[in-house]
């Protein structure tokens, strides 16, 4: 049997030989103790709520009398914020001794009293429960010790009979103390109080406060994240948990989810990263050449690529450039805020003048590169992966070559359709605007029936009858009650010369040869009894993002009957098509991202000449939005990587 003393020995020397690879950014300046008393006061209620109710049981009127009470205390003491300090500190400068025996003493003790530790080996416990933090550079570092007297109590964790519980205790936990106090007053983080409040946590404060107050009581866990999506600009934080009876891991977002319910395939994710508190010495961090850079997602020297665990990955080996002096190369993926971001390295073979990534995934656009002073240079094709009859196929995107050949473009969109809204849009057929003169629609009308899927655009449907009717409605199909029209006009002639009436929109223009359209054509809206809900209600509000889909139907009520003639709406969509007035850019991928041009959209197309042809394109919207993916032209049509050429969804779109 291992002497336990010799053991924590061990342990302190773990955290000291690699204390010099951590730092922090944020920390508190100086503990308040009005904030203190603050956070007591709050365990003091959580505590007796947990002698009254189990953990779902506290009732929503309980809490929101206790929030009452508690933002009236607030505001009359008028806390001051917490100052913090938001500067570098190397850990080594300011953790104790003191705090690491505390910390030590701590994890040693949930290590054999919590079932869910105590079959960890040494080596395991030294990273799923002895670190004092979960994410390099973090901050705001609080040791073990503090951290399971305060929730310990609260959650009861070594009563729980499944790991699943373990977390589930904790979530609710969290919730009901953020829920006790209401909103943050406060104008910037202000680390262990924020757990105690409502207000701007992102993912990676879930996951590290999670991670650390799990590990503090016992529970295996670690932080990871994704460093990116396929489709959509952004990364994620989340916690994985450690069973050690099936030996898996399972992924979870701390406070929202249960393990077993994470999935790494909608969106679909990129590389998945844990992080650690020993350095890995198989990181970009030691492996790099002297002098070469480290792209920043990748420059921690804790993480592991853990992607295998949660998807299939491949082998792929790429010929290297022999004129770079880099040890390392790197997969990319396309990047709507950079235009490209790293994902997964490889180390070069300068034997065989090649390079192997073993951790990539299929149906993802890769851009292979090396980092450079100068930025990121391409060396090999973009391609991308491919499972056939089981076999692994490395494809090159169809449409590109290496003509030097200028052509035009007239683009409609900057993203594809997404699945969802065209499922959307199909559901919308048999719809039917109806007219009526009687608020319970017994003597409607059918004025027009939707018969095709609608585009995602302004359009005009013209009535098939018209006729005086103090009530119009729009009636969702019965099979699919839900109203989601994004915009919706109902359009008489000026002629009629009705007060409560106001300009049209146009319909959207997608070709020069469409613009006859944008001529006033004698048409005007008709305005709701109630005035204002034509400024708030989803269908009138002007956002295409929007719509009242919880509800079947949509109508419109007038003081007297008037005549309509015709509507123009929009289905319920993302918005991704051009917009007229926003500028755009256009780019090509030629060994990097190069720029064609910038212009202006005037209607919802934009126009591009002296083009190279046969490229992989990428559109920026400089002005608003999000969303962007490259595509190809093929056939005269804007096919999209991912919806029209890698995992087909959609049609190509016809520009």
């Amino acid at each position: 049997m291992v002497d336990q003393d010799s053991l924590k020995y061990e342990a302190a020397k773990f955290l000291l030989e690699n204390i010099k690879y951590h730092f922090s950014i944020n920390s508190i300046a100086e503990e308040n103790a009005e904030w203190e008393r603050w956070r007591e006061e709050t365990d003091s209620i959580m505590l007796a709520l947990r002698k009254h109710y189990s953990y779902d049981a506290v009732s929503h009127d309980t809490i929101k009398k206790i929030q009452a009470v508690r933002d009236t205390l607030l505001a009359e003491k008028n806390l001051p914020d917490i100052l913090t300090i938001d500067s570098i500190a190397w850990d080594s400068t300011f953790i104790s001794e003191e705090f690491l025996i505390r910390h030590i003493d701590n994890a040693f003790n949930v290590w054999k009293s919590n079932p869910y530790a105590s079959q960890l080996s040494f080596e395991e416990f030294k990273e799923y429960i002895l670190p004092y933090t979960s994410l390099y550079s973090y901050g705001f570092v609080n040791d073990g010790k503090r951290l399971n007297c305060i929730f310990a109590p609260m959650m009861h964790i070594d009563s729980a009979t499944t790991l699943k519980d373990c977390i589930r205790r904790y979530n609710l936990t969290i919730g009901n103390l953020r829920n006790i106090n209401g909103q943050n007053r406060r104008k910037s983080a202000a680390g262990l109080y924020d757990m105690y409040v409502h207000g701007a946590h992102d993912c990676t404060d879930i996951a590290v406060w999670g991670c650390n107050i799990l590990r503090a009581c016992g529970i295996p866990v670690v932080v990871e994240n994704v460093i990116g999506y396929r489709d959509f600009v952004g990364k994620h934080f989340h916690c994985s948990v450690y069973d050690t009876d099936s030996i898996k891991w399972f992924p979870f977002n701390a406070e929202s989810s249960l393990p077993g319910n994470f999935s790494f395939d909608s969106p679909k994710c990129l590389n998945v990263y844990r992080n650690l508190f020993a350095a890995q010495k198989n990181t970009p961090y030691f492996l790099h050449r002297k002098g070469e850079p480290v792209p920043a997602e990748l420059s921690s020297p804790c993480i592991l690529d853990v992607t295998s665990l949660y998807m299939d990955v491949h082998s792929v080996t790429l010929p290297a450039d022999t004129t770079c002096d880099n040890r390392l190369a790197y997969l990319a993926v396309f990047n709507a805020h950079s235009g490209i971001k790293v994902t997964t390295w490889g180390v070069i073979d300068s034997l065989t003048n090649t390079v192997t990534f073993n951790n990539a995934l299929p149906d993802i656009l890769y851009l292979p590169v090396y980092c450079t002073k100068k930025g990121y240079k391409s060396f090999s094709e973009p391609f991308y992966i491919a499972i056939e009859g089981g076999n692994v196929q490395m494809k090159h995107i169809p449409g590109v070559d290496k003509d030097t050949v200028s052509t035009s473009l007239l683009l409609t969109r900057k993203f594809p359709r997404k699945e969802k809204m065209v499922k959307i849009a199909n559901e919308l057929v048999g719809g039917r605007f109806l007219g009526a003169n009687k608020a319970d629609f017994s003597d409607a009308v059918v004025l027009h029936t939707i018969t095709e899927a609608p585009l995602p655009q302004l359009m005009e449907y013209k009535f098939n009858r018209t006729g005086k009717y103090r009530y119009y409605r729009f009636c969702a199909p019965p099979q699919h009650p839900h109203a989601n029209i994004s915009h919706l006009e109902w359009l008489t002639n000026d002629s009629y010369g009705y007060e409560n009436s106001e300009p049209a929109s146009r319909v959207h223009i997608l070709s020069p040869n469409d613009t006859k359209h944008a001529k006033a054509d004698g048409k005007v809206k008709l305005l709701d009894k109630n005035r204002n809900r034509m400024t708030w209600a989803k269908e009138y509000d002007g956002n295409m993002q929007t719509a009242p889909g919880g509800y079947p139907n949509i109508t419109l009520t007038l003081d007297e009957p008037q005549v309509v003639t015709a509507v123009r709406f929009a289905p319920l969509n993302a918005d991704n098509g051009i917009k007229a007035g926003n500028t755009y850019r256009l780019n090509y991928w030629d060994n990097g991202w190069k720029t064609v041009g910038t212009n202006s959209a005037e209607y919802e197309y934009i126009e591009f000449c002296g083009v190279p042809a046969n490229k992989l394109y990428w559109l920026e919207n400089l002005t608003e939005g999000k969303e962007e993916m490259p595509f190809v032209i093929i056939d005269g049509k804007q096919c999209f990587i991912y919806d029209n050429i890698i995992t087909p969804a959609v049609e190509c779109q016809v520009f």
